[in-house]
């Protein structure tokens, strides 16, 4: 589990760092770039559940995870001289910094919108008639997909509203 874990979390933490490092040359590429991702990371935690390891474990490992990215100096913590490795992050000024995405946020955020869809869907399923999961999987996605986009547009009305 662990190994998985990791590897949802530092996709998210190694596309900061790039964007961080200027071979990312936008914070919108980055968030491209990170969206791109998005079905990736949904697969990894498909197959956490299918291990056997419930939501709550999961968020707490991510949670977790994001606390050790924060303050290790191989990510972005301060350099106390532990690390062989250090990213320079915390003492250096190359770009603005994003705090929300030094500690995972945006993967914890996709995961627990991730288990509310989910939940949603199975109980409507349940309740329409007995379909196995198999195809809810791509539901999910694509209604995560459709939700980024009314919201997106709620916001832009809500804006011109206020004019």
């Amino acid at each position: 589990m662990e190994e998985k874990i990791v590897e949802l979390c530092e996709i998210e933490v190694e596309l900061y760092l790039d964007y961080y490092n200027n071979q990312i040359k936008s914070y919108k590429a980055f968030t491209e770039e990170l969206e791109s991702e998005k079905n990736n990371m949904i697969n990894i935690v498909y197959d956490l559940l299918e291990d056997g390891f419930d939501e709550k474990k999961i968020l707490s490992e991510i949670k977790s995870l994001g606390a050790y990215y924060k303050k290790t100096p191989e990510f972005f913590g301060k350099d106390n001289d532990s690390s062989m490795y250090p990213s320079e992050y915390f003492e250096t000024k190359k770009r603005k910094k994003y705090p929300f995405h030094e500690k995972c946020g945006y993967t914890l955020s996709l995961v627990k919108r991730f288990f509310n869809r989910r939940k949603a869907f199975i109980a409507e399923l349940s309740l329409r008639d007995k379909v196995p999961e198999e195809g809810v999987r791509e539901k999910i996605y694509n209604n995560m997909k459709s939700s980024k986009k009314k919201s997106k547009r709620k916001k832009k009305t809500k804006k011109k509203n206020k004019k």
